[in-house]
């Protein structure tokens, strides 16, 4: 099926006219993506263009987040993007938002209550406290996001403008939650006892790791191309 093209540092070249089916198995990863934009299997010899025509949404976009997923140190260049190209970001965001709360979070916090078992009770309240306590954070982030951020990038659509709002003032509320993930690796890492099993830290490091990465990549996308496509929105509706 290796029949994608690489550049000169062995990166895969993602192109409009490449098989759904190489986009895959060149990164396996970007199942997620189609997941989320609700792109149903079985792709056949659709090319990334025909899928993008089938769903409505911009080959650019599309190929420029499976750049942000596959590529480390991808910048995304909207230049090429439209307006009409924010509700597949909000569609995305929201999607990636339900998988957090609804499978990441969950199975992490399974997979801390495993862990602890085998801790003392000190061990116990503090990882479990601070954990509870990055839920709660992660939580109210994408809360603000639904219910202010999203929505008024949806009145931008709309030809709406709200004269106290910009989205520069919703990023400079944005917190940033991939900080205390962080910390959560280092305390899974160097500070359980070694009563703890290795599959159970294993398999619990694992998700953290995912929703690390997954996190990153999120923040990635809301700063570098939903914010500025918002932004040149609010000039074109300014004059």
């Amino acid at each position: 099926m290796k029949t994608y093209k690489t550049d000169g540092q062995n990166r895969v070249i993602f192109s409009k006219d490449m098989k759904v089916a190489e986009l895959v198995d060149a990164d396996y990863s970007l199942l997620s993506i189609l997941l989320r934009m609700d792109m149903q299997l079985p792709f056949g010899d659709l090319s990334v263009e025909e899928l993008c025509r089938r769903y409505g949404i911009s080959v650019e976009l599309f190929l420029m987040i499976c750049q942000v997923y596959s590529t480390a140190d991808y910048l995304p260049d909207v230049e090429s993007l439209k307006a009409n190209d924010l509700k597949y970001v909000i569609k995305y965001l929201r999607a990636s938002h339900r998988l957090y709360l609804g499978e990441l979070l969950p199975s992490i916090g399974r997979g801390v209550e495993r862990v602890l078992e085998c801790c003392e009770k000190r061990q116990r309240d503090i990882v479990s406290n601070f954990y509870q306590g990055y839920c709660e954070e992660v939580r109210a982030h994408l809360e603000y996001e639904e219910q202010n951020m999203f929505p008024y990038v949806e009145s931008l659509l709309e030809c709406k403008m709200q004269p106290a709002a910009s989205i520069s003032q919703a990023m400079e509320h944005h917190t940033d939650i991939c900080e205390k993930i962080d910390d959560i690796k280092s305390i899974l890492i160097k500070y359980l006892p070694e009563e703890c099993t290795l599959q159970q830290r294993y398999e619990l490091l694992r998700d953290v790791y995912a929703m690390s990465e997954d996190l990153a990549r999120h923040t990635l996308i809301e700063v570098k191309i939903l914010a500025p496509v918002a932004a040149r929105q609010e000039q074109i509706l300014r004059r």
